[in-house]
């Protein structure tokens, strides 16, 4: 009497796009060939939601880290002789079923089978299940199951014995299966497959709509990426069922098994190829120099490759970048927003999509994986926005250029800093929070402190659109009828020199000064909350051509509002803090002035009084009065 051998096979998952895909074929949301549509009801789902990724990504969010070529889950497929299927009665082929899948959360964890569905709509029944690999010490670590041939032997043994009572043995291990199908298969699988040169006939790479150095060169260099990217996964599609050597001692138990394997990397090579012609039409967006701009990052002028951000130097050379300063670097717009704010994946993708629009996002976010980036940017998420934390350490740095650089009093910064809107952070930047009507941050804007910085910019994930930076004083004792001011300025500095002038002035009257922080955007959610309080908007932009392109902005969106006037820094000062600091150097001259006129009038007394002996004497070297 001829044996039934239970079947088991596992697969080893690095990247969200293979579990997609899997988890599509699973859940029938794409075309199947092998499977009868009118049976694919008869289907069961022994485990997870249907949603394969979001399962498995569930799991992976418990995770503080996990390493760039980690093992992210791992797919089992178990099955049996098809001679079995066909003998047993529907009580063994359930008892089968409940075996297997207890086998699986014994094996791996309960809580790690997060995905698993009975396929009775192809010719031999199975069970495909999505393990996440987590181990008792709650580390990824599929080596605790898979490292080596004598886990992966250990793992056939142990699911031969849970079934072994139903009739199912284990194969002869080693064996190799002689039908001709079958080696006519093995001979497939090991035969090197050219896939960089398939994958290039198939996917050209036309010149970029933008102007760049080389063009052509670009062109190539994308194919190749490409190319070089889309092998791993067709060469590892190709021989994936390779593992079945020697888990299966007849023919008939596993060809059934590998030709439904050969169908899915047929038409897993096919979507492959489809998509990956899209993803290169996209890739053409796709430039890090344009990312990096929106990370506040400065060109150098003498070498165009290399950039200035957040105090740090890069290199860029195509899609790749070298962070000199860090000694590590990566490639693509996301890696790119992930090393320089620390972002996740997706809240890069996020980023990309609020900051450079949904188009550049996508492009991007298809280098690692187009279904994943997608979804973000189709649900609209923004970067959420991270308070830099506070470095008291650095305090003393940022407090020092505010008051002796920028000419603000000691008063008034040591006010902000004890209410906690303006510190320090770990770069010594000037920290200025930004706050929405309800006093809550919502962004915050950074200003470089170091000798020779020039940095400034907002933390990241600020939103403009919900809040600003603002310092509010009464002076005197308004009247009821008096109407209050809105001022706007371009950044929080010139906000606070504005507010300390308009002290100093001294004029009665109740007082708001906010920062646009510049950047050339239209103030339209300051300019709508000062109008809102039946306030005087006095637009108070830099005196310069940026300055009055924006008030041209201004006038144009609001061109019969007459609550809303120009107003100009004094004569010659490009800014707020240019009139303050020339204010100070004139007083400073004045106070000077009046010193010297005074020891005059002393010199004049005492030289009056015979004071000539004592005048020598003053002048003596060490004599101090």
């Amino acid at each position: 009497m001829a044996k039934s051998f239970a079947v088991l096979h596992t697969k080893k998952l690095k990247t969200t796009g293979e579990i997609g895909g899997l988890g599509k074929h699973n859940e029938r949301a794409r075309d199947t060939p092998n499977a009868d549509p009118e049976r694919t009801a008869l289907n069961e789902r022994l485990a997870g939601s249907g949603d394969w990724v979001a399962d498995v990504q569930a799991l992976l969010d418990t995770q503080e880290r996990i390493r760039t070529n980690a093992i992210l889950a791992v797919s089992n497929l178990l099955s049996a002789s098809r001679d079995w299927f066909e003998a047993a009665s529907p009580a063994q082929v359930e008892a089968w079923r409940d075996r297997s899948m207890a086998w699986l959360r014994e094996t791996y964890g309960a809580e790690n089978v997060v995905a698993a569905v009975l396929h009775r709509d192809e010719t031999t029944l199975h069970i495909q299940a999505m393990v996440v690999p987590i181990d008792e010490r709650g580390k990824l670590n599929a080596s605790h199951w898979l490292d080596g041939p004598a886990k992966m032997s250990a793992l056939q043994d142990s699911y031969a014995r849970a079934v072994e009572d139903l009739g199912l043995v284990r194969g002869v291990q080693g064996s190799k299966a002689t039908h001709q199908e079958l080696q006519e298969w093995y001979a497939k699988v090991q035969t090197p497959t050219p896939a960089p040169e398939i994958v290039k006939q198939h996917l050209e790479v036309e010149r970029p709509g933008r102007i760049i150095g080389n063009p052509e060169r670009w062109a190539i260099e994308q194919t190749e990426r490409i190319a070089e990217r889309i092998t791993p996964a067709l060469d590892a599609a190709l021989v994936k069922a390779a593992h079945y050597e020697g888990q299966a001692a007849t023919a008939e138990a596993n060809v059934a098994v590998l030709q439904q394997r050969v169908r899915e990397v047929e038409r897993e090579r096919d979507t492959l190829q489809r998509d990956y012609t899209a993803l290169v039409a996209q890739a053409r967006q796709l430039d890090l120099r344009d990312t990096i701009q929106t990370l506040g990052g400065a060109q150098d002028r003498y070498d165009t490759h290399k950039w200035r951000v957040n105090d740090e130097h890069i290199s860029i050379n195509g899609e790749r970048f070298y962070n000199h300063d860090r000694q590590s670097g990566g490639g693509g717009s996301i890696d790119l927003v992930m090393h320089v704010t620390g972002y996740s994946f997706k809240q890069a993708v996020a980023y990309l999509n609020h900051e450079a629009g949904p188009e550049l996002a996508v492009a991007a976010a298809a280098q690692h994986g187009a279904r994943q980036g997608q979804e973000i940017v189709e649900r609209g998420e923004r970067a959420p926005f991270m308070q830099p934390e506070r470095d008291e350490d650095r305090w003393p740095q940022v407090r020092s250029y505010l008051v002796e650089q920028r000419g603000i009093p000691r008063g008034m910064i040591d006010e902000l800093h004890e209410r906690g809107t303006v510190y320090a952070d770990s770069r010594s930047n000037a920290v200025f929070l930004r706050t929405n009507e309800e006093g809550q941050a919502v962004g915050a804007s950074l200003r470089g402190t170091l000798p020779g910085s020039g940095f400034q910019g907002l933390a990241y994930g600020s939103r403009r659109d919900l809040g600003h930076f603002s310092y509010t004083l009464t002076i005197g004792r308004p009247e009821p009828y008096d109407t209050p001011q809105y001022h706007i300025t371009e950044s929080p500095i010139d906000t606070l020199s504005r507010a300390v002038l308009l002290l100093r002035a001294g004029e009665a009257g109740t007082y708001t000064v906010v920062s646009n922080d510049g950047h050339g955007d239209l103030p339209k959610r300051q300019i709508e909350e000062g109008l809102a309080r039946g306030a005087l908007v006095r637009c108070g932009f830099d005196n310069d051509e940026g300055g009055a392109k924006l008030w041209a902005a201004v006038r144009e969106a609001y061109p019969r509002e007459e609550a809303i006037e120009r107003e100009w820094p004094p004569a010659r000062a490009k800014d707020w803090n240019d009139a303050l600091r020339a204010q100070e150097r004139q007083q400073t001259q004045e106070r000077g002035e009046d010193r010297a006129q005074e020891r005059e009038r002393n010199q004049e007394q005492g030289h009056g009084r015979g004071g000539v002996q004592g005048r020598e004497r003053d002048d003596t070297p060490g004599h101090r009065r």
